[in-house]
């Protein structure tokens, strides 16, 4: 009975430290995710249009959390009028290659000179 109980523990054990390092792992890739998102942001020139720049703290500065409270919006109602045109899709996958090739292009451009 003891054995029984003290296998029982050690399964319940390694199933809560799975779950635990899953979680972990589920964190790292949803944060990994959206630093990737906010790297879009920066090669797409949307930060730049917002007067958004790295290394700003967009919850604690009043005016930097004001240019994320308009983005957002901006976001948003793109979001919101999105073409359900998949023609129109089409056309925003050439833009969003040709922007990272560019961006490829001059990163490598910069690291020549």
């Amino acid at each position: 009975m003891t054995q029984a109980l003290a296998i029982t523990n050690k399964q319940l054990s390694f199933q809560t430290s799975k779950k635990v390092l899953f979680s972990k792992s589920q964190r790292k890739a949803e944060v990994r995710t959206k630093i990737q998102l906010g790297g879009l942001l920066i090669k797409s020139g949307l930060a730049n249009e917002f007067s958004i720049h790295a290394g700003v703290d967009l919850q604690l500065d009043q005016g930097e959390r004001e240019k994320a409270t308009l983005l957002l919006g901006a976001l948003i109602e793109m979001q919101k009028n999105l073409p359900p045109h998949p023609s129109q899709k089409e056309e925003w996958v050439i833009l969003g290659r040709a922007a990272f090739v560019d961006h490829f292009l001059s990163a490598k451009e910069k690291r020549n000179t």
